[in-house]
Formats: C-alpha cells, sequence, structure tokens
C-alpha cells in the first residue's frame, strides 16, 4: 500500500492558534507530527504531506505503523473493579441519596469531567493573564 493510501486512515486535531495567527493540525498517532496553514484547508492539506512524509520515513526505518483511532461506538457498559472500602463508600452514599449506585457514578464521573475542564479553562486564561505581564508593553 503507498503512503497516500495509508495517509487515509489516521485522524488530525485542527484547532486555530491566536498566537501564530492561523491554523495547526496535530495527529495523535504520530507525536510531533503538526502542521501549520493561514487557512484550515491549508493546514490539512500541509497535514496530509507531512503524513504521508513520516509514513515515508517509517517505511524507510522499518518501524511498524501506530494503529489509526478509528471512530468506535461505546455500549455504555464498563466493568470497572474497586476496592471493597470505594465500593461501600458509594452503595452508602446512593442510598443516602435515594438513588441507585450506577445513577451515583453517573452524577459523580460527570461532575468530575465538568470540574476538570472547569479547572482546565481556568489554567489557561491564568497562563495567558502570566503571560500578558511577562511581555514588554510596547
Amino acid at each position: 500500500m503507498d503512503a497516500m493510501k495509508k495517509a487515509q486512515k489516521y485522524s488530525f486535531r485542527v484547532q486555530y492558534s491566536e498566537e501564530d495567527g492561523g491554523y495547526i493540525a496535530l495527529s495523535p498517532e504520530f507525536p510531533g507530527l503538526s502542521a501549520f496553514g493561514e487557512t484550515l484547508e491549508e493546514a490539512i492539506r500541509e497535514s496530509e504531506t507531512a503524513l504521508e512524509l513520516f509514513i515515508e520515513a517509517y517505511s524507510e526505518q522499518k518501524k511498524p505503523l501506530p494503529e489509526p483511532n478509528v471512530l468506535k461506538e461505546y455500549s455504555g457498559q464498563i466493568r470497572a473493579r474497586l476496592p471493597r472500602s470505594l465500593h461501600e463508600r458509594l452503595a452508602q452514599r446512593a442510598e443516602e441519596e435515594g438513588v441507585s449506585l450506577n445513577t451515583l457514578m453517573i452524577q459523580l464521573l460527570r461532575d468530575g469531567l465538568s470540574l476538570t475542564k472547569t479547572r482546565d479553562a481556568y489554567e489557561s486564561i491564568f497562563q495567558e493573564f502570566i503571560q500578558s505581564y511577562k511581555t514588554p508593553k510596547k
């Protein structure tokens, strides 16, 4: 299979960069692979070119290609092993709140993810704030 056909299986995340004044494309399967474009389309074209070069380099070095990230379907069910003490605490709290253990765990996971997202947003704002004071004013 040639590099172009292999490249079609891999994914990219494209985000706008205020600092760079353009779009940055990153491939989660190939750490270090990034491409820039002033437009979204240009970033995607550049990322495809960079990916083909990465695949050719892997081939020349006889390195195995990483597995592509493909869309997955999720059943909505997981099985988690917990320490007995944690299981007990969760079950007691669910009973206190008058909900099932499943409902409580979903609420806790959702709340934890929301807090993480909020923390990350505040961290980003804080870093921008710090950078604005480090950058000399003209």
